[in-house]
């Protein structure tokens, strides 16, 4: 150990411990002797042991002192923890005496009120009835919170005798489910009174007087009806504060858990029923738009989503407010800001959504129902999609909901009888727009201003006059004859004769006979139809024959490395068909349009110059013309 040069003299051996790390002057004069230097290091042995000795004591002394710091600290903590629970159950005392004084606003003087207006007008204010359902279960709730308030205001006036309030909660808590009956009706009581100070000027009169007065403090009758809804939050609140500055060895703490449990699960029912009631508000706001007398407000109808769509009708597209509930998807025409006009409801029982089959429609959805089936267009395919998805997951849970047991057919057997056409006329079919097809889909004659379009009402499909000749008794007309197409009647036919134990009788529109004379169409522009499946893509291009040529919109199909021109997109033969193989592209160099613009060639002569909508689709189209160019071997 290494030490600075302390001067012998008398009282070294006495010396203080701190005095041994004293820095002294190294340069100090020093005669030693052998005997002198013995005894310096036997003092210096000493001083050291002396000193390991003394920083024992101080650690134990650190460590006692810090122990008693924190027992300190920890009973500093309790105390302020005890004065806390005092401060909330003063809380829980006062806020409950602030809360009856409201009640007893509600119940007592506003009754009052009405009977003062009563008495002075010599006539009835407002009916008894209504009167009683506008303050509705707040008797009940008067008298529950005057007996709780009571008990709770004797608990604090004694509180070092008790120390404790949640017993209280736990003793009451089954009649704290009337706030759940109260919150159910909330909604309906306060339109009940909003109506009433609509149609009722005295009442009004005495509603304004009562929320001017003192008693009221300006506050409208509504924020103070509101207070109940909002107590059993309140309650959850001030128990969770409680319980967390209670000790674990509390008299109260095992009852503050079972009556915060308690709390909570009226406070989540009340939420559930305060999510119905927003619903309700809704329905009502959806049912008030309406013109004319609906009734949208339903037993169990929860409102899902709303927006516009255009529903394609023979001719054109027309928008159209959607609403979606969890039973039914109803359909409205706008007539005016924030009112529409009732088109349709239709029941979810039944219905199928799907997406078209053809590519060039991809904001556009297909509604199948009972009553009404039809073809929708959203403003983009992600909307499409998000309506899709809506539409779709009600019908699944309406159908997981209302779906029975039936023990001779599964859910599964009944669905592929419906995709077999065994149901063929249960089901409105969709119809195809007219202008989607431009030749009657059964015998491929051309459609012109006297051969008029006629629907087949059994499936959708666009025919001639001479193809549908014949009515027949469908289920989801209830049971009405309406035309349909010869196909669709010889399907009905034997349904019918099937089912032996139907009466119906199938009508023929009469003895008169259309024919016109038709193109004869070859047997390879029949092979494949406009609307096909599996082929490689489809969709309008506006084709020109030559540079100078004018530009045309048609529908064209790449299948099986054939291309076939349609005039429409439900077209059943061909314009014409080409096979692709030794054409090649030349993609337009030139001019605005180049990204969007492509040119057909044949050993060097133009046969056709394309146009797409946009980019992208120009894009695949090169590729799938270019795919079905090259021979695969």
């Amino acid at each position: 150990m290494n030490l600075p040069f302390h001067s012998a003299g008398p009282g070294w051996p006495d010396s203080d411990v701190d005095d041994i790390y004293e820095v002294q002057d190294p340069y100090h004069r020093c005669h030693d002797t052998d005997y002198e230097r013995s005894g310096w290091l036997e003092q210096n042995v000493h001083s050291e042991e002396d000193q390991i000795h003394s920083s024992e004591e101080e650690d134990n002394s650190s460590t006692s002192s810090k122990e008693h710091m924190n027992e300190v600290d920890r009973q500093l903590e309790e105390e302020i923890k005890r004065k806390k629970v005092v401060h909330i159950a003063q809380e829980i005392m006062s806020s409950e005496k602030v809360f009856v004084d409201v009640l007893k606003l509600l119940h007592i003087d506003f009754r009052e009120a009405v009977a003062q207006a009563t008495h002075h007008n010599g006539k009835t204010i407002v009916d008894e009835r209504i009167l009683n359902q506008i303050l509705y279960y707040l008797p009940q709730l008067y008298e529950l919170n005057k007996d709780l308030l009571k008990e709770l205001e004797e608990r604090v006036a004694h509180w070092t005798d008790h120390q404790r309030l949640s017993d209280i909660f736990v003793k009451k808590g089954p009649y704290l489910k009337m706030y759940s009956t109260y919150i159910r009706q909330f909604d309906i009581n306060v339109a009940l009174l909003d109506e009433q100070c609509r149609k009722n000027p005295g009442f009004a009169a005495v509603v304004r007087e009562f929320e001017m007065s003192p008693r009221c403090a300006n506050l409208a009758l509504k924020h103070y009806l509101l207070k109940p809804v909002q107590r059993i939050p309140q309650y959850q609140l001030l128990l969770t504060d409680y319980l967390k500055n209670l000790s674990a060895d509390s008299e109260d703490h095992k009852d503050t858990q079972a009556a915060l449990f308690i709390v909570k699960e009226v406070a989540n029912h009340a939420n559930d029923i305060m999510k119905q009631g927003d619903n309700f508000q809704k329905l009502m706001q959806i049912q008030y738009s309406l013109n004319g007398q609906h009734e949208i407000v339903q037993p169990g109808r929860i409102y899902l989503k709303e927006g516009t769509l255009m529903k394609l009708s023979r001719k054109i597209m027309q928008p159209r407010m959607f609403f979606l509930f969890n039973d039914a998807l109803m359909y409205t025409t706008p007539v005016q800001s924030g009112q529409y006009r009732l088109n349709c409801i239709l029941s979810l029982a039944g219905m199928k959504v799907s997406k078209p089959s053809q590519e060039a429609y991809q904001n556009e959805l297909n509604i199948e129902s009972v009553e009404r089936s039809f073809i929708l267009s959203a403003n983009s395919a992600s909307e499409r999609d998000e309506w899709l998805e809506a539409i779709a997951t009600a019908i699944d849970d309406y159908t997981k909901k209302k779906i029975t047991f039936i023990s001779s057919r599964s859910q599964e057997e009944a669905e592929e009888a419906v995709d077999n056409g065994a149901l063929l006329g249960s089901k409105a079919p969709i119809w195809i727009p007219d202008l989607r097809a431009t030749m009657c889909m059964i015998c491929t004659c051309e459609f012109t201003l006297t051969w008029r379009r006629h629907h087949c009402r059994a499936c959708g499909k666009v025919v001639c006059q001479a193809c549908s000749t014949n009515k027949y008794y469908l289920e989801y007309l209830k049971n009405q004859p309406a035309r349909v197409c010869d196909q669709c009647f010889s399907k009905l036919q034997e349904n019918k004769d099937r089912c032996a134990s139907t009466s119906i009788s199938p009508l023929k529109a009469g003895a008169f006979s259309f024919t016109r004379k038709q193109k004869k169409i070859p047997a390879a522009l029949k092979e494949v139809s406009a609307n096909t499946e599996n082929s490689s893509m489809s969709g309008y291009l506006n084709r020109s024959k030559g540079n100078k040529k004018q530009w045309k919109r048609l529908w064209f199909v790449v299948k099986d490395k054939v291309l076939y021109t349609y005039a429409a997109s439900e077209d059943v033969a061909a314009l014409e068909s080409q096979p692709l193989l030794g054409f090649f592209l030349r993609e337009e160099k030139n001019g605005p349009a180049r990204k969007l613009q492509f040119k057909l060639y044949h050993k060097n002569t133009l046969f056709y110059i394309f146009k797409a909508d946009d980019i992208p689709t120009a894009q695949r189209w090169i590729e799938t013309f270019q795919e079905a160019m090259i021979l695969e071997e």
